[in-house]
């Protein structure tokens, strides 16, 4: 009863409120103001996005999970993008599941967001998929990486009737990779349902289970390797090695 308040119209309303005076959200996470290479901005996954782009000097852009061109897609600042999605009110350039666009077409990208279907299984794939796309010092990026609570790591979107925010199991994509790939670096930005940030490096594999919610509330920290937006930009300053 408690999530579907605090998820609700008001609860919502309250919650945004709470968040323009302290900067700060308990499920969205940092709301601040910071000095991305674009300017300054509230922290967002777009404004990451941007971030990644500018310092590196991206060229190519994919979006996997449109939904609406405005909310994002249309804000990122790329030479060129393509959008993919299913459902035809999304609009995107290929209005198809991300695994029939990959199995049809060899597009490599500079940059990928994935924020498409809410599912590990889905997640894993559309990550291993990108990872063969993409350009020598590229990035992918996630959505929806740091579910706050069960409820937004629910199984099912809707909820008897309504649609409050929901993350999925989206993070367990991720996990996967953690727990498996040690050519890979792998962090989760803090902000916005927390950005995920993975491309060719290094990491320590992840030893624990990371299978179930209990595991991701009880190691959240290493799990996802959380950082903070403050440590994106330290970290994210200068352009990603290419020779990787």
């Amino acid at each position: 009863m408690f999530w579907r308040i605090a998820e609700g119209r008001w609860g919502r309303k309250l919650r945004r409120g709470f968040g323009r005076i302290v900067s700060w959200d308990p499920f969205f996470g940092d709301m601040k103001h910071h000095d991305f290479a674009q300017g300054r901005m509230r922290a967002s996954r777009i404004a990451i996005v941007n971030h990644m782009i500018r310092v590196n000097g991206y060229r190519s852009y994919l979006e996997i999970g449109v939904r609406r061109r405005s909310s994002m897609f249309e804000e990122i600042h790329c030479d060129t993008r393509i959008s993919v999605d299913p459902d035809p009110a999304a609009e995107a350039d290929y209005p198809v599941p991300s695994d029939d666009y990959f199995a049809r077409h060899d597009h490599r990208f500079d940059i990928v967001f994935i924020d498409g279907n809410h599912t590990g299984d889905q997640v894993e794939r559309d990550l291993e998929h990108a990872l063969s796309r993409l350009n020598p010092g590229g990035a992918i990026l996630l959505h929806d990486m740091n579910p706050p609570t069960r409820f937004h790591a629910r199984e099912v979107y809707e909820v008897d009737g309504a649609y409050p925010s929901w993350n999925g199991t989206s993070w367990k994509g991720y996990a996967a990779l953690r727990k498996k790939r040690a050519d890979l670096t792998m962090r989760v930005v803090d902000t916005d349902w927390g950005v995920g940030i993975v491309h060719p490096g290094s990491q320590d594999i992840y030893q624990g289970p990371g299978k179930s919610f209990d595991d991701l509330a009880r190691d959240r920290k290493r799990l996802l390797n959380l950082i903070s937006v403050h440590e994106f930009l330290r970290l994210y300053r200068t352009p990603l090695n290419r020779e990787l």
